[in-house]
């Protein structure tokens, strides 16, 4: 007489067309136990095992259900299910026979992986779409399981195997083709691994894999397509522990970026490498530019000076006349300014030649200046404001006044000046610097003068 017994055969009277279901339905109701007679009757269907049985406790839930304002749907949803998938595995071709309680302490997961290892896929499968599992739980995974067992058969050749594989597995999220990969690879078949890796979208899952099958140029092309410059340098210091030397720089030639990374790594970590590949490529400039920044690592003159005269033989050979030029002067400065601090016995060394000349006139050393000036042909307006700036800065008026009268000044301006004059409003400064004005190059100046002081004069 338990509510849900009552429910039962209320539903059966009811497909009779029989009074007694109202008479059964009435006393369930009176009692107020009509949800608890659903609620039996869902959980019973799910322990019994015949299907004709489950529909009729299923039928009598439905029921009962009609006759509730609200009744939650979710537990009569989830039975259907349930019993669904127990019903799959129950079947004699499949021989799982779980009960309910069984089934729900063992979860769908653990049972979805028993039908994997007993190679049930399609049946798998089904029962994620049917359950809406997330594809990376249930379809993903089990597709995933297939595809490393697909690879063990030996029977069919690796394009046949890979395109099944791609085939069935396609773009569907959650698949890493890497992991089929290495399993073929596990099982003796590099070939397949390789055609399998084409598939993977993810260069950072390709590469390690490729570098384990001793696919190392293969492996660097990936790592370059894919734009990961951590990747093409792992892989590039993997070649280099991995080939020769001279293998290795053959194969750098052949991959411009993979080339252009390592000789940055060699910038700052192996000096003496990035000068082989200069040698190997001849490339006569960036040998040039390596000894002159060679020689700053140097402490003593004379290997700097060594350095530098490599340098110059490399630019000569590059036929780079600037470059050249411009150590060929280096190192000429480097030498004077050598015997300069052998004989004031104050350090010249590692200065400008700009600075070394300023030094040697704010030391007094006017002929040993003028000696730079001329050896290093300094232009004339340079020199001339760097020595009256040297001669300032020391406060010696003397040898300004001196050096002024040598001969005409480069750096008088005589426009600026009369800017000047001009500005001040200052009759006096405008006649003086009308007298400087020269009437056949100075004509425009000496104009713009006469017209100011015309103007003020008015005033």
């Amino acid at each position: 007489m338990a509510p849900g017994a009552l429910l039962l055969e209320a539903q059966k009277e009811y497909e009779k067309e029989s009074q007694k279901a109202d008479e059964y339905l009435r006393e369930i109701k009176e009692q107020k136990l009509l949800p608890e007679a659903v609620s039996q009757c869902i959980e019973a269907a799910g322990h019994e095992h015949e299907p004709d049985t489950q529909k009729a406790l299923l039928r009598a839930a439905s029921f009962g259900k009609c006759f509730l304002d609200k009744f939650p749907p979710e537990s009569f949803v989830r039975m259907c299910q349930d019993l669904r998938v127990l019903n799959a595995i129950r079947d004699y071709q499949i021989g799982i026979p779980l009960t309910f309680t069984q089934y729900k302490r063992l979860t769908i997961e653990v049972l979805l992986d028993r039908l994997v290892l007993r190679r049930l896929y399609p049946l798998a499968i089904r029962m994620c779409e049917y359950l809406r599992l997330s594809e990376i739980q249930g379809v993903s995974r089990i597709l995933a399981h297939w595809a490393c067992y697909k690879v063990q058969q030996k029977d069919k050749s690796d394009e046949e195997v890979a395109q099944a594989i791609n085939h069935k597995l396609g773009d569907t999220p959650g698949i890493s083709y890497s992991e089929i990969a290495a399993r073929a690879y596990d099982c003796g078949r590099t070939e397949l691994a390789i055609k399998l890796l084409e598939y993977e979208p993810r260069s950072g899952e390709q590469v390690p894999l490729l570098l384990k099958m001793k696919r190392s140029k293969l492996a660097l092309s990936k790592a370059i397509e894919s734009g990961d410059t951590d990747l093409v340098y792992t892989v590039v210091l993997h070649l280099k522990n991995e080939l020769n030397r001279g293998t290795f720089f053959m194969t750098l030639q052949n991959q411009p970026v993979a080339l252009s990374l390592y000789r940055q790594f060699c910038k700052h970590q192996e000096r003496d490498t990035l000068k082989d590949l200069y040698n190997q490529d001849d490339n006569h400039q960036e040998l040039g530019n390596f000894h002159v920044h060679a020689s700053y690592s140097e402490k003593r003159i004379e290997g700097r000076v060594g350095a530098l005269q490599n340098a110059l033989d490399e630019f000569y050979k590059a036929k780079n006349e600037f470059a050249a030029k411009a150590t060929e002067e280096q190192i000429k400065l480097l030498r004077l300014q050598r015997h300069l601090q052998e004989d004031f016995d104050k350090p010249y060394l590692d200065l400008s030649l700009h600075d070394t000349v300023s030094n040697l006139i704010l030391d007094g050393h006017h002929k040993r200046a003028e000696q730079l000036y001329r050896e290093f042909k300094i232009p004339d307006k340079r020199y001339w404001w760097l020595k009256i700036s040297a001669l300032a800065n020391r406060g010696d008026w003397e040898e300004m006044e001196k050096f002024s009268k040598s001969k005409k000044s480069p750096i008088g301006d005589l426009d600026q000046a009369a800017d000047a004059a001009i500005e001040h409003k200052n009759e006096t400064e405008m006649n003086f610097v009308l007298s400087k004005c020269s009437a056949s190059t100075d004509a425009a100046v000496a104009e713009k003068l006469n017209r100011a002081r015309a103007q003020l004069l008015k005033k």
